[in-house]
């Protein structure tokens, strides 16, 4: 009984600290646009950490009048919010299938970095796609066994400092870490547009 009673009070621990709230704002295919709180999970062990996977296939809202709705993220063009720790978030649909949204991590001249999320036991995990808007050609890349230099340094071969820069760089697998995988991949991405912007203006 004691067990039971220590499960249960774990279960509610747990749950009470990772289900929360966010303000959104949620642009539909209709170009209808809603200002929403939207039920998130969040990292138990980091109640501030939202999950990205909250967004990937149906959105969980509660309007101005707290009526609660659930929409297909195939419904949506657009999903942003700001999150515990004040960064901002923009999601869109861009997904192969358009029934998913993925995270837009970087969007610039020349490149645009997006994420997608998928729910998984005890966690999310995330599979990232970079597409160069010169070429019309785009690469997939995970982390399972770390940064993927080879591939990096294949994809932006056109940019001969690239290589070097890819090689030398070192990645942590802490994600509060100065250089984890995030961080290191917003290296590259930056260092190749600004290469690209420099040949640019060389012309």
């Amino acid at each position: 009984m004691k067990k039971l009673l220590t499960l249960i009070s774990s279960v509610a621990f747990v749950l009470s600290f990772s289900q929360k709230t966010v303000d959104a704002k949620i642009i539909t295919m209709a170009n209808d646009t809603l200002n929403v709180k939207v039920k998130v999970v969040t990292n138990m062990f980091d109640p501030n950490l939202i999950y990205g996977s909250n967004f990937n296939t149906k959105i969980k809202t509660i309007g101005a009048d707290g009526k609660k709705t659930n929409i297909e993220a195939s419904q949506v063009q657009s999903l942003s919010y700001t999150d515990y720790n004040g960064k901002e978030h923009f999601f869109i649909n861009n997904s192969q299938d358009k029934k998913s949204l993925m995270e837009i991590l970087y969007n610039g001249n020349v490149l645009q970095w997006l994420r997608a999320y998928n729910a998984v036991a005890g966690g999310e995990s995330a599979s990232d796609f970079i597409f160069n808007k010169e070429t019309s050609k785009g690469i997939g890349v995970a982390y399972f066994t770390g940064l993927p230099k080879t591939k990096l340094k294949e994809f932006f071969a056109d940019e001969p400092e690239m290589f070097s820069f890819i090689e030398e760089v070192k990645t942590s697998s802490l994600r509060n870490a100065d250089n984890n995988i995030d961080n290191v991949m917003a290296s590259i991405i930056k260092k190749y547009e600004s290469l690209k912007s420099n040949n640019i203006n060389k012309q």
